[in-house]
């Protein structure tokens, strides 16, 4: 028996590769004693065929502060990503941040 053919545009398609992935790493870093939160465009519904993910860490253990790129890249399955690590934006950016980002668990 064969799956029907994906109807998706290549945008729709990417679009629901990457909240699987994004809600994946989140889940996964969790489990690691990391808070992290999604924004850009994934976050912000400007997410195109092409876009990267963008993950807010606003907690990590300081141990695994630069180690945990590859925990996201294992669940972004190739999608490219960026980690933004809240303790480095400048102070007056950090709010803007955390205003667009979200729980992955709310991507829809």
């Amino acid at each position: 028996m064969t799956s029907p053919p994906d109807t998706r545009s290549p945008t729709q398609a990417h679009r629901a590769r990457a909240v699987a992935g994004a809600r994946a790493a989140v889940d996964a870093l969790r489990e690691l004693g990391v808070s992290a939160l999604v924004t850009g465009s994934l976050a912000d519904g400007r997410f195109r065929f092409g876009s990267d993910v963008d993950l807010l860490v606003t907690r990590c253990p300081r141990h695994l502060k630069y180690a945990i790129e590859g925990v996201v890249e294992d669940c972004l399955g190739g999608i490219p990503f960026d980690v933004i690590y809240l303790d480095e934006v400048l102070g007056w950016r950090a709010p803007s941040f955390m205003e667009k980002a979200v729980d992955a668990r709310h991507l829809d």
